[in-house]
Parts: structure tokens; C-alpha cells; sequence
């Protein structure tokens, strides 16, 4: 080729990668810079802008996305994640907009939500339409039959058990318990024998609690004791998963050929290996011991109710009949409700008692309030619930600071449509910065503090009905007692009740009966040091445990 073809080659070559770079959809969110007009960050072959969001903060994107949208002064931002045209919400008022917005409830076809489901669309996370409306109705509508969403009183049984029996842990690890492999993983998470002082590491020592709450909705039983060790292992695979999925889309999504190159980098191997280790003990602990012992006259759970639907339709258990209630979709539905139940309610407990132990004024103040309600002689139940507006207060704080899923799951554009002046065409992905939003100043003065009073009435005391944060995406309020429907536009986290509910219980219990110190290693987590994923989640840490007199 002589010089001058091969010259205008490279020109046309670059002019063509120059207007890839700048192409955009007509009317996309713009980015203002100080200086000039932009279309947003350039997009580049295989990867558009992730790498550029990545430049700014690498592994707390959604950190780098609030300062992204600072440089730009613009709270809706533009820009390509792989070859999809991605819209990002950083402020209170869109992202709200955007989680309320019935064009916006749909779902992408993600690399990753196929491999986590048989190479399928399953569960309830990742689906949408009609299929998800009617899975997600029929199943909030039989949960609640179980206690996840509404009073129950055989649920709130078993609660008040899982606290007695975290108690009795704190108080004396080894218990009764004589086998020798079932003792060593209670004394991980407690250290000191009896007559000192103990020290628990959270949030390890309350997954088995939280877990088994979910198991009693599910199978109508928990596990005991000295089978916990089988829950904390789930939670490992759970937060295994978590870790390694980055909540803006990730690589693995983008460009999931990288697999073969760079198992390990990419997430691939800590993905695979996490969701295996969760499906491993549906299989194990739920659907097999639960269906062998099925019986088509007594409804212990939720897991009854669903395959009993199964056997309704002729799918039976073979695959067949009515392809929506399947054993895949049940396994599924059920990873959905393990992932955020077996994680978010403890991280969030051991969370508060974090910031109590920086603040001991605000858990003194608790303690009193609880003292003063319920005494000493019994744990604090639901009835007590509306007379403890400092503890509650206290959960709603957490949740707002610590948003576990920081940049929600990504949502689809199902239609053309505008969008705050802006157009939006149908596919474009969504994602709503969740963690920015909660912490806008101009909704939550001192937004980057822990202030549990910002949500007390100053001149009653009482808390205050409304909750403006979205810390499980929005819809019912979550004292609602409402009938359950799938209302267009809202995707609420269908565990908000149950997780609420539950938290106030194991907080209040804990700082009833016991004051928390730092451990001797004097380590806290803070916002600089979580460990990142798709649910943005603290390193273990140590607490010092003194009884209450």
C-alpha cells in the first residue's frame, strides 16, 4: 500500500473511531463541564464509558459517579456501559423519579443474571412483564401467609427464640453443644470464657439468626443450634456472590469472553463459586428435605404453597405443564429471597451498633427508652414497636448511611420515552444511584452524619410517618397493611416488612441487655473501608459484649 492510501486510511480510521467515541441517541442526557459542552464520556469499542468511570473511582463506583455528576453539574448523566446507552441518576429528586417511572421498571438481559439461573431469565431480581408481576404477586401473597410482610404470631415466636438463643451464644459459647468440630466455629465468634469480658465478631455472629427467620417463612422450621455452622457457610457463599458482582454491571457483563482470560479478575470464579454454594443449599436444605416430606394437606411454608401450585398447573416436578411454575423458577425465587434476606438485615444491625459504639450518648439514650417500655424482665416485641421511636429511629438512620445496594439492580427502558427533558429510548439501561440519593443534602441536612433524631418530631418525641429514604426502593409504605399488589412502575424490595420488622427486634434486644465497646484491636468499619460488590457490605470486625446489670 503506498504511503498516501495508507494515509488516508488512518484518517478515516480515526475519524471513524472519533465519531463512535461521540455518538450518542438524539436529546441523551447531557454532561456540562465547566469549560464547554460535552456528550458525555467517550465511548470507547467494547467497554463505551465504564473505563472512564472507573478513572474515577475503581472500586466505589458509586462514589465516582457522585463526583462525576459534581464535575459536570449535572445530576442525570449519559454515557455508554458496554454498547448500551446508560442513563445514571445521582441526586434525591430523578432517582426517585426514575424508581417511580412505569417505562423504567423492566430488566436487562445481563451476562450475569443467565449464568446465576440455568443459563435462564428466572426468579424475581432479574425478570419483567407479566411473568415477573405474576410471580412476584403470588409469592408476596403466600409469604405473607408466613409472617414476611404482616404480624404472625408463630413467626414472631421464633424470633424472640433466635434472640434468646444469640444470647445464650454471647453468654456462653460452647453451651451444651459436645461435639468437638460444632463448638470451633461458635468460639470464632465469640472470644472469652466465662467471667471475662466477651467479644463478638460482627456481623458474622447473626447471620444464623436472621437466616433461620427466613427458613421458618419458607419450610415453617429453623435449623438448631448446632447446625448454625451450616448457615454461617451459607452466608460465606452469599457474600462470596456479592463480591464479587460490581454494582454498576461489571466487566463480566460487558465483555464476558473475559472469563476464559481472567477468571479470577473478571468475578467470574468468586460468582460462579458463590451462587453454586447458595443453590447448593436450596437443593440440600430446602428442596429436598422440604418435598420429601411433602404432604398435599398440610401447608408448613412457602416452599408447600408454591409446589403445590406446581402440581395444580401439571408442571409437577419434571419440567412440564405450565413453564412459569417450574422447579428452576422455585429455585430461583427462593435465591432471590436468600441473597438479600441472609445479608442486608444483619450487616445493618451490626452497622448500628458500629455507629452506637462511636455515639455511646445515642445508645444510652436507646437503652433508656427501651428500659422504660418494656423493663427488663421480657425481650421488646412488635406491640412495642410504636413506643420505642428512638430505636426505630435509629434502623431508619442506618439504612439511610449504609444503602447495602448502592446502585439498586440496573433497570431497562421498555419504551421510548422523555425522562426530565431528556429522551430516553426504549433499552436503554437505568441505573439509580441509590447511596448518592440518601445522602443528598438537600432532602437530609448533614447527610454524610448518623443523626437518628432527623427522623424524631422534635416537638412530640414520636417518630415521624413519613421515611423519604430508599434504602429498599420505593412503593408501599413499610407499615402498609394494604392488599398485596404488583403496582406498575414500583419494584419495592419484597422483604422491607420482614427486614424492618425483625431488625428493630434484634437491635432492641441487644441494647436492652448489653453496652458495646470497642474490640481490643480497636478496628471499625467505615464508609473507606467496605468491601465492595453488588451489596457494598463491612469487613468483619470485633465489639466488646458487657451484660447489663
Amino acid at each position: 500500500m503506498s504511503p498516501l492510501l495508507l494515509t488516508v486510511f488512518l484518517c478515516a480510521l480515526v475519524a471513524c473511531l472519533f465519531k463512535f467515541m461521540r455518538s450518542r441517541p438524539p436529546m441523551f442526557p447531557p454532561v456540562t463541564s465547566r469549560t464547554h459542552h460535552r456528550s458525555g464520556p467517550p465511548r470507547l469499542p467494547v467497554v463505551g464509558g465504564y473505563l472512564h468511570l472507573l478513572a474515577y473511582n475503581y472500586r466505589y463506583t458509586y462514589k465516582g459517579l457522585v463526583t462525576m455528576s459534581a464535575r459536570y453539574k449535572s445530576p442525570v448523566l449519559g454515557m455508554y456501559v458496554g454498547s448500551d446507552p446508560t442513563v445514571i441518576t445521582t441526586d434525591f429528586a430523578s432517582t426517585r423519579e426514575l424508581l417511580l417511572k412505569p417505562e423504567f421498571q423492566g430488566r436487562p438481559d445481563l451476562y450475569g443474571a443467565r449464568l446465576r439461573s440455568f443459563n435462564e431469565l428466572l426468579g424475581l431480581f432479574f425478570v419483567e412483564g407479566s411473568f415477573w408481576a405474576e410471580q412476584r404477586r403470588f409469592s408476596l401473597r403466600h409469604l405473607r401467609d408466613y409472617g414476611f410482610g404482616r404480624r404472625f404470631a408463630k413467626l414472631e415466636a421464633a424470633v424472640e427464640d433466635e434472640i434468646r438463643t444469640l444470647m445464650e451464644v454471647i453468654r456462653n459459647p460452647v453451651g451444651s453443644e459436645k461435639v468437638r468440630n460444632r463448638v470451633e466455629w461458635l468460639l470464632e465468634l465469640v472470644r472469652g470464657t466465662r467471667g471475662e469480658v466477651r467479644q463478638v465478631l460482627l456481623p458474622d455472629v447473626l447471620y444464623a439468626g436472621f437466616t433461620n427467620l427466613l427458613l421458618e417463612t419458607l419450610t415453617g422450621e429453623r435449623l438448631p443450634r448446632g447446625r448454625h455452622h451450616t448457615l454461617r457457610s451459607l452466608s460465606r457463599a452469599v457474600r462470596m456472590f456479592q463480591r464479587h458482582v460490581e454494582p454498576s454491571g461489571g466487566l463480566l457483563n460487558i465483555a464476558p469472553w473475559l472469563r476464559h482470560l481472567a477468571p479470577r479478575a473478571s468475578g467470574y470464579r468468586g460468582f460462579v463459586a458463590g451462587n453454586d454454594g447458595v443453590l447448593d443449599f436450596i437443593q440440600e436444605e430446602l428442596l429436598s428435605r422440604q418435598l420429601s416430606s411433602f404432604d398435599p394437606e398440610v401447608m408448613r411454608g412457602f416452599i408447600d404453597v408454591y409446589w403445590s401450585e406446581m402440581l395444580r398447573r401439571g408442571a409437577g416436578g419434571a419440567g412440564g405443564g405450565d413453564d412459569k411454575f417450574t422447579e428452576k423458577q422455585l429455585t430461583m425465587v427462593l435465591l432471590d429471597l436468600v441473597f438479600p434476606s441472609a445479608t442486608v438485615p444483619p450487616v445493618t444491625v451490626a452497622m448500628a451498633l458500629a455507629y452506637l459504639v462511636r455515639h455511646p450518648e445515642k445508645a444510652e439514650r436507646a437503652h433508656q427508652e427501651i428500659v422504660a417500655v418494656v423493663g427488663r424482665g421480657r425481650l421488646p416485641t412488635l406491640d412495642d414497636r410504636p413506643c420505642l421511636p428512638y430505636t426505630e429511629a435509629i434502623v431508619r438512620e442506618v439504612l439511610r448511611l449504609e444503602t447495602n445496594t448502592v446502585l439498586s439492580v440496573t433497570h431497562r427502558c421498555t419504551e421510548d420515552t422523555v425522562f426530565r427533558g431528556y429522551f430516553i429510548p426504549k433499552g436503554t439501561l437505568l441505573i439509580p444511584n441509590i447511596w448518592a440519593a440518601n445522602r443528598d443534602p438537600t432532602v437530609f441536612e448533614k447527610g454524610d452524619q448518623f443523626v437518628p433524631e432527623r427522623f424524631i418530631e422534635p416537638r412530640t418525641g414520636m417518630l415521624k410517618k413519613k421515611d423519604e429514604s430508599m434504602a429498599f426502593g420505593l412503593g408501599e409504605p413499610p407499615h402498609s397493611t394494604a392488599s398485596v399488589q404488583v403496582q406498575p412502575g414500583r419494584r419495592l424490595c419484597a422483604g422491607e416488612t420482614f427486614s424492618r420488622q425483625n431488625m428493630f427486634l434484634f437491635l432492641g434486644a441487644l441494647l436492652q441487655n448489653f453496652v458495646f465497646d470497642l474490640g481490643d484491636d480497636g478496628y471499625l468499619p467505615s464508609e473507606d473501608d467496605m468491601v465492595p460488590g453488588i451489596l457494598v457490605t463491612p469487613k468483619s470486625f470485633w465489639l466488646r459484649v458487657t451484660e447489663r446489670p
